[in-house]
């Protein structure tokens, strides 16, 4: 099976959406997503202590968001959500040029079918990309077997270690033809 016939295989049904984030409004009120990402908080999704308020995790995610360029909210149906279909991941963006560095996120309640499409739906997307020359992935020892999966896709190849327990996994883009 190849990565085009593995593609239309998992998106057979339908296919995760992603939009950029709303945190912040223009009048300095808290975007749509920090309800969201409140709860995601609340369910253990993010490396930060419980014991944060609100406000300080609203603080917290505006700075975080400060050191990317953009911050996508990946949709996918999940049996979490009532309407059968919601935010299941966070992914935050980098760009130099044509090179892309990505880290995501998922939330707690995403399944391992939903982090898989995710993966794939946002790294399609962004290879898709005329403006797209490289997109470097860096992952941990525990997000490792996904990223080696992600090459029978297509759209991962490990490059080789970049710190103690971080690995470099990259794809090119259609920008880089």
């Amino acid at each position: 099976m190849n990565a085009k016939e593995r593609r239309d295989l998992i998106f057979r049904k339908s296919r995760p959406h992603f939009r950029k984030a709303d945190l912040l409004n223009l009048d300095g009120t808290y975007g749509e997503d920090m309800k969201m990402l409140w709860a995601a908080y609340k369910a253990g999704s993010f490396p930060v202590p419980q014991e944060l308020t609100q406000e300080q995790f609203a603080e917290w995610v505006v700075n975080e968001a400060r050191n990317f360029n953009t911050l996508w909210i990946g949709e996918d149906r999940s049996d979490a959500y009532k309407s059968g279909k919601g935010p299941v991941c966070l992914v935050a963006t980098n760009t130099q040029g044509m090179v892309i560095s990505a880290e995501g996120r998922p939330f707690k309640w995403a399944s391992l079918r939903n982090v898989l499409r995710a993966a794939v739906g946002f790294l399609h997307m962004v290879t898709k990309s005329n403006k797209t020359g490289l997109v470097m992935v860096k992952c941990d020892e525990k997000s490792r077997p996904l990223a080696d999966h992600l090459k029978k896709y297509g759209l991962l190849f490990y490059v080789g270690k970049s710190g103690q327990s971080e690995y470099l996994y990259s794809v090119r883009g259609r920008g880089s033809d």
